[in-house]
């Protein structure tokens, strides 16, 4: 199995996020399942790295050519692009040809916490399986709820008749990185 992992290129402001992220690619890893990640050395993106690398596990990322990421980091100077031995890396032309990219070459998508991008990749994926382009499972690492606005909204959109039922379906949500990777080895 191949999980693609959208998360943040910040470390957020509170270290549970960086540890989840982290521990989170050690379960992957040790549960054999490879990684796609958006291939930058920051934030919660480069704790899950570490966490996958440090376990031996199979990790590829995934970055447009020459992008700065966020626009602290190009005026910083600050090279976004995760530079690992054992890391497989592919070079895309543009943000839209990654996430396809990285649609393409999972099997299930997690979402840790992020901020609009994670949120773009999130609804890409959630739009792919709508439209039939794949028919996969979404799981979502709700840390301390972070994601239940989400949920809501995605409930109120059922409810409201802008979304079918079994929207709801393709959701697992965990509240911890071994909730979430027990859950994925039932698939």
């Amino acid at each position: 199995m191949t999980a693609t992992v959208y998360l943040g290129s910040s470390n957020g402001n509170d270290p549970k996020y960086c540890g989840n992220a982290r521990r989170l690619g050690t379960l992957l890893a040790q549960a054999g399942i490879a990684v796609v990640f958006g291939g930058a050395g920051v934030g919660t993106m480069k704790s899950l790295a570490d966490g996958v690398l440090e376990a031996g596990g199979s990790l590829t990322g995934v970055m447009p050519g020459g992008f700065k990421g966020r626009k602290d980091y190009a005026e910083k100077g600050i090279d976004v692009r995760l530079n690992a031995p054992g890391l497989h890396f592919i070079e895309t032309p543009d943000m839209g040809t990654r996430i396809a990219t990285m649609e393409n070459l999972s099997d299930v998508c997690i979402i840790l916490p992020g901020s609009h991008g994670t949120m773009e990749e999130f609804f890409s994926y959630f739009v792919g399986i709508e439209l039939g382009r794949f028919d996969r499972k979404i799981a979502i690492l709700n840390t301390d709820g972070y994601y239940t606005p989400l949920l809501d909204l995605i409930r109120n959109m059922v409810r409201e008749g802008f979304s079918p039922e079994d929207d709801l379906s393709r959701l697992i949500v965990a509240a911890t990185p071994e909730e979430l990777v027990e859950k994925l080895k039932e698939l």
